[in-house]
């Protein structure tokens, strides 16, 4: 009778061990999991400013880029790595206005020119009023020849044209 049980209990033991193997999640089966279920992050802004030299119009080109969950941070990111030497800095987004400061504009106001400022507030506003909830921009620095600190909406560049 005891060498059933000791049969009967080395069998229990040998199936459960095995089924814990079975069941074991490994770390490379975690950061599989964290790949696939996060969003890819964004490479570049929803939108860009083209300069017609014919025409001598500005256009927004909508890209191919799919910004899926991308949030105020993930744009900031993307426009402040395309400009370099303007750096947008995050005050606050708890509205429809996303509050955001440039510390040092003058490339902004005083290289660019006044088309440059213009093709760069056109093209930071459509970005980031792309997202959910997001209106408005209000952007504060010191003002200069070729641009105002102020609070910006798609409706402040009516002469910019779209194109998709």
């Amino acid at each position: 009778m005891r060498r059933i049980v000791y049969v009967l209990l080395a069998y229990v033991l040998v199936v459960s061990c095995s089924n814990e193997s079975e069941n074991k999640v490994t770390d490379q089966d975690v950061a599989d999991t964290v790949v696939e279920d996060a969003p890819a992050p964004i490479n570049a802004p929803p939108y860009a400013v083209e300069y017609d030299q014919e025409t001598q119009d500005l256009n927004l080109v909508r890209s191919k880029e799919n910004i899926g969950k991308a949030d105020v941070d993930d744009m900031l990111r993307v426009i402040n790595a395309k400009y370099e030497g303007i750096k947008l800095d995050l005050i606050s987004s708890k509205t429809d206005t996303v509050n955001l400061r440039i510390a040092d504009a003058s490339k902004l106001t005083q290289e660019m020119g006044s088309a440059g400022a213009e093709a760069y507030l056109a093209e930071v506003t459509f970005s980031l009023t792309e997202l959910p909830g997001i209106k408005a921009i209000k952007v504060e620095f010191e003002e200069g020849d070729h641009a105002m600190p102020g609070v910006y909406t798609r409706e402040d560049f009516k002469n910019v044209k779209i194109k998709k």
